[in-house]
């Protein structure tokens, strides 16, 4: 006879290859028959006890942030964009070939 851990494993492995919603829901609900000692409850959802958000709590919650870099990476980030303006850029074929120059 075949052990516990591997009736579980197959029988897991059944379930969630199974395509026969029909045959899901049946075992859900012999699962969970009142009579049954093998009672799984569904999770409590965490939305369940809250009330919807206001458009304004929604407006709040999503609103953009500032956000400040410090002056050198702001000054590298404009160099690096002068760059792409003036055409001071690799293809990527240029770097690949710079790789396996450098690999070499």
């Amino acid at each position: 006879m075949e052990s516990f851990e591997t009736i579980q494993n197959k029988l897991l492995r059944a379930i969630s290859e199974s395509a026969d919603r029909e045959k899901i829901v049946r075992l859900w609900k012999f699962w969970n028959d009142e009579n049954s000692d093998f009672s799984v409850s569904e999770p409590v959802s965490f939305y369940d006890s809250e009330r919807p958000m206001t458009d304004e709590e929604v407006d709040e919650y999503f609103k953009e942030e500032v956000v400040v870099l410090p002056a050198n990476l702001m000054k590298m980030i404009e160099r690096g964009m002068d760059d792409v303006k003036n055409g001071k850029v690799y293809t990527e074929e240029e770097i690949d070939k710079m790789d396996e120059e450098w690999l070499k």
